[in-house]
């Protein structure tokens, strides 16, 4: 290599180190920008929701009485869904204090009144539902036998 392009380099690796050192004080970073598409991010959610509760439906084997039990919760809590706001609010280290702690009230009071829409139907669902079925319903991921949710995955976490 020659002298000049030694320079040179030690001149990029000087010029890039800066690049890559820690912001001054007082900069506030962007910690996550906006989805590009959230109005589509919020439609999928829906439609993982909408299967989710499919899927659900059929892993409890419900009767002829059950089956409108299951059916009105399913409206509520789709309807609870629906209703949250999307995109949510943005609760980041990037929005003022007094904005985050506004937008955190929101999302709590909607989550909240959600829970309490809901709570009624999933009473009378689950008052339903024989032990096997609230089984079922209990699993953290719904609709998958609980069983299945406890086994572990097929890759070790330690070597």
């Amino acid at each position: 290599m020659t002298p000049v392009r030694k320079i040179l380099a030690l001149a990029f690796l000087a010029i890039s180190t800066a690049a890559l050192a820690d912001p001054p004080a007082n900069t506030i970073m962007k910690v996550a920008p906006p989805p590009p598409d959230a109005k589509r991010l919020c439609m999928l959610r829906i439609e993982i929701e909408t299967a989710q509760l499919g899927h659900l439906g059929s892993a409890l084997t419900l009767d002829a009485a059950q089956k409108p039990l299951f059916e009105a919760w399913r409206k509520i809590h789709l309807d609870v869904v629906r209703a949250l706001p999307c995109p949510s609010p943005r609760t980041g280290l990037d929005v003022p204090a007094p904005q985050r702690l506004e937008n955190q009230i929101t999302l709590l009071s909607a989550n909240l009144d959600a829970l309490r829409r809901e709570q009624p139907a999933t009473d009378a669902l689950y008052a339903a539902l024989n032990p096997s079925q609230r089984a079922i319903f209990d699993a953290p991921k719904q609709g998958v036998p609980p069983g299945e949710a406890a086994k572990p995955d097929a890759t070790p976490a330690h070597p």
